[in-house]
């Protein structure tokens, strides 16, 4: 902590001096890419934490510069002023998280259709800059915008700027390392497992990129003063292109990297851009370098260490607040529910309904929709005909996130985790979700929720208490112990485990029997599953329901199923 704290102070120091050292032209250079450092900030938490690309930043700091530069122009000596710039500096964020709700809404729209909805705006916010002529000036743009009142020369805006550049850097280091950064990376690792921790991923996404266009407002509310001039480019994808590889280089998912590449390649292309033809292609291919070989970018190699001086996991000392309050409706009805994918037929007019508390187990030969049973009832495969009604409430359709946030908890076939994220993490978002409120994700504290549940299984299996570890790192096996903590922590009361025992050995699979048993009881809730171990079934199961076809065939206690002619006919594993 002191050795950063020092470099910090060394970092202030050289900025304080360096308009000193270099002289005027070069302080008025600088501060224009410490303002579009603050936009390429932007990039980073949106590519490199969230995950997702966005190609239009430019319209967001092109909209906080024009805005600015019309308030400066119209009203130079009115304390209006003081409204008006933080006002360009937000609106740009508004219009972002508005984007993101709009497009974020469909799963399908997150990956490179986002990043080409973001660049066909940027082409049309270009074409309104270039043509809108009594708003914005058209082609000449707005010129001879007056300056930041009380600033007087190149140098005062050079400390407005690397202030403002300053105060973006400590308030993203606080987020990334809030429980708020935390859920941005697992998102962009498994946005599902996030669904079915309780977060809405739309948005949480438009929340990030509502962010970024905040940081692009305010770069673009300070460069109309400091430029004096507001044209059309400025909202291009000439910009955006730059952004968006200044961040890569730099090295788009650490703090310090967006900033540095903008501020470093900015200056050595605005000075080599003249005297090496082929500097753009330099460039280029400088970029498809980084981001397919050194995706840490040039931060990558300096900044990790950096940040171990100030990671610091809070000790598991408070147990998060409780769930909101459950009706007393329990378990789930499955009347008529039919599901093709095209001329496939998956579940044939299934009925199937559990009224009360306890352990059931679905059983059937591979094929017989035991998984898509689930899919349908958590909105994963869309429902042709039928009704689905979960704690008896029509949920035919209803999303992941919402029904986690009622009291349903699904673990996969193969086991859903953030294998970038430590186990402590991973840990994090299962208690979070459902509990945590918004300024819950913003305090360091939030790191130190537990749980008696999570006590418990960290008593039963001592791999989970050693949190520091990479969840990447676990064996198969482990893999699959994590997500079904992780699971349970949520204290849902319907529980929805796929093969629970899979890739487990016999000593695991007893614990694991031994954990849902206990945890069933304690949370007296309805457990539903998905088994092919027999074993496991006959251990666990206060009741059986068999398969087959998409329909449902038989149902009762053990010896019941053991005995049934029909399942020794269709289910190959019943007769042992």
């Amino acid at each position: 902590m002191a050795s950063f704290l020092g470099h910090s102070a060394a970092l202030v120091a050289a900025l304080a001096l360096l308009p000193q050292l270099v002289g005027e032209f070069w302080a008025y250079t600088l501060a224009l890419y410490f303002l579009y450092a603050i936009a390429s900030l932007g990039i980073g938490l949106c590519w490199g934490q969230a995950g997702f690309l966005p190609l239009g930043q430019a319209m967001f700091f092109g909209l906080a510069a024009y805005l600015s530069g019309l308030s400066l122009i119209h009203f130079k000596d009115s304390w209006l002023l003081l409204l008006l710039l933080p006002a360009a500096a937000l609106a740009p964020g508004l219009l972002a998280y508005g984007i993101g709700l709009l497009v974020f809404r469909g799963r399908t729209l997150s990956g490179p259709f986002f990043a080409m909805i973001t660049l066909a705006l940027t082409l049309l916010a270009f074409q309104i800059a270039n043509s809108w002529n009594d708003v914005t000036g058209g082609f000449n743009g707005l010129k001879n915008i007056p300056g930041l009142p009380g600033l007087s020369d190149f140098t005062d805006l050079y400390y407005v700027s690397a202030v403002a550049l300053g105060v973006c850097l400590i308030g993203i280091a606080w987020l990334r390392r809030a429980p708020a950064g935390v859920l941005w990376r697992a998102v962009s690792q498994n946005e599902q497992r996030v669904r079915f921790c309780g977060f809405a991923v739309q948005n949480v996404k438009a929340a990030v990129f509502g962010l970024s266009g905040v940081l692009a407002g305010i770069g673009g509310a300070l460069y109309a003063p400091q430029q004096n001039l507001v044209t059309p480019q400025l909202c291009g994808f000439l910009l955006s292109a730059d952004l968006v590889i200044w961040a890569a280089v730099g090295g788009r998912a650490t703090l310090y990297g967006p900033a540095v590449g903008a501020v470093l390649i900015g200056i050595l292309t605005a000075d080599l851009r003249d005297e090496i033809s082929y500097w753009e292609v330099i460039l280029a291919a400088i970029f498809i370098v980084v981001v397919l070989y050194f995706r840490q970018g040039l931060m990558g190699f300096v900044e990790p260490p950096v940040e171990r001086l100030w990671r610091r996991r809070a000790k598991r000392t408070l147990d998060g607040p409780a769930r909101p309050a459950a009706s007393g409706d329990t378990g789930f009805a499955l009347d008529g529910v039919r599901v093709r994918m095209g001329s496939v037929r998956i579940l044939e007019g299934l009925d199937l309904a559990i009224d009360r508390h306890g352990i059931y187990c679905l059983i059937g030969p591979n094929g017989a929709g035991k998984t898509s049973c689930f899919n349908a009832m958590t909105g994963e495969l869309p429902v042709r005909s039928g009704q689905i009604r979960i704690f008896g409430h029509a949920r035919t359709g209803t999303a992941a996130d919402l029904l986690s946030r009622i009291g349903v908890g699904r673990k996969f076939q193969a086991p859903s985790l953030f294998p970038d994220l430590t186990v402590a993490e991973n840990f994090n978002i299962g208690l979070w979700g459902g509990r945590a409120r918004l300024r819950d994700l913003v305090r360091m504290r939030s790191h130190g929720w537990s749980s008696a549940i999570l006590r418990e299984a960290q008593s039963r299996f001592p791999f989970l208490a050693e949190e520091d570890r990479r969840a990447g790192d676990l064996s198969h096996g482990q893999r699959q112990i994590l997500e079904l903590v992780m699971v349970l922590i949520a204290e849902p009361r319907l529980l929805l485990l796929d093969e629970p025992s899979a890739g487990l050995s016999q000593t695991e699979t007893q614990e694991v029997i031994e954990a849902i048993r206990w945890v069933g009881g304690r949370l007296n809730a309805c457990t539903v599953i998905v088994e092919h171990d027999m074993t496991f079934v006959r251990e666990l199961a206060d009741r059986i329901f068999v398969l087959h076809q998409g329909r449902l065939l038989a149902s009762g206690t053990v010896a019941e199923i053991q005995a049934d002619e029909r399942v020794r006919a269709v289910y190959v594993g019943a007769s042992a």
